[in-house]
């Protein structure tokens, strides 16, 4: 169907469109089923008939309001795998030497040494070619060209795969143990891919690689948390407080959140008086 066939099939199902010209333009470079995700919080079922009331900019404003708080997520994702890359190497390349990840001894099991050795050998960088062409023993590159290489669903991997030595040095900057760390680095390795590939976050379960509760945030931290954007919300706030404690990261979380008003944050995991917890002051 063309955009303005489906603009009437919405009208159809009792939307009300306001500006006929911009609901079109959204439809033609947003797309429908792009758009579809957000109508069904806005439609009573079965039917599929729109809430009274609802306008085409209601959506629109959902949409725009979760790519702005995916983009948001990404920035603060950003800091944490760059403090995990850099923590990586400056704690165990000095403690163990460049090419300690090449020593099984070093992980946890003999699995995990050949699943990420698997990785480095595949690793392409700039730096990893210049090692290559000026250096032969060991034939693999420096664990820092390495961890500029590699994506951090493996950097999560490489870290719950170090024996618990290893897991304790490199969780010093981050003010948390490395229990809590594998947990945590795994849950915003997903978020990161449901942000870096657009998926829809706001009104989202998310019941893989839910959070581990720690104690600094256990609060917060329910059950109810742990499967929606406010678990993790608590864990990019907490670790940016350590990597980076003069970060206005939870401050424009804040002012993202009282800019769209009208998008109710309780589907998003929010108790109803979070603003006023200790933890958001």
């Amino acid at each position: 169907m063309k955009p303005a066939d489906l603009l009437t099939h919405l009208q159809a199902r009792g939307l009300t469109v306001n500006d006929q010209l911009a609901a079109l333009h959204s439809l033609q470079t947003v797309g429908y089923y792009r758009l579809l995700i957000y109508m069904r919080a806005l439609q009573t079922m079965p039917g599929k008939i729109f809430i009274p009331s609802t306008t085409f900019a209601d959506i629109v404003t959902l949409y725009n309001f979760d790519r702005e708080l995916r983009v948001l997520c990404l920035d603060a994702i950003e800091r944490i795998e760059v403090a995990l890359r850099a923590s990586i190497v400056n704690e165990l390349a000095v403690a163990h030497g460049p090419h300690f990840y090449l020593d099984p001894r070093h992980f946890s099991t003999a699995e995990s040494y050949r699943g990420f050795f698997s990785k480095a050998v595949q690793a392409r960088y700039l730096a990893i070619s210049h090692y290559e062409r000026h250096y032969n023993l060991p034939p693999q590159a420096p664990i820092w060209a390495i961890c500029e290489a590699v994506t951090f669903g493996t950097l999560s991997h490489l870290y719950s795969g170090l024996n618990v030595t290893n897991r304790k040095l490199v969780a010093r900057p981050f003010g948390f143990s490395e229990t809590i760390l594998v947990s945590w680095f795994r849950t915003l390795n997903d978020l990161r891919n449901i942000c870096a590939h657009h998926n829809r976050l706001w009104n989202t379960s998310l019941i893989v690689n839910k959070p581990m509760q720690a104690k600094a945030v256990s609060a917060e931290m329910t059950q109810t948390a742990q499967e929606k954007f406010y678990g993790r919300a608590i864990v990019l706030v907490s670790l940016l407080n350590h990597i980076e404690p003069t970060a206005d990261w939870k401050q424009r979380l804040i002012d993202l959140l009282a800019g769209y008003g009208a998008v109710p944050l309780a589907q998003m995991g929010f108790p109803h008086d979070w603003r006023t917890r200790p933890f958001w002051l």
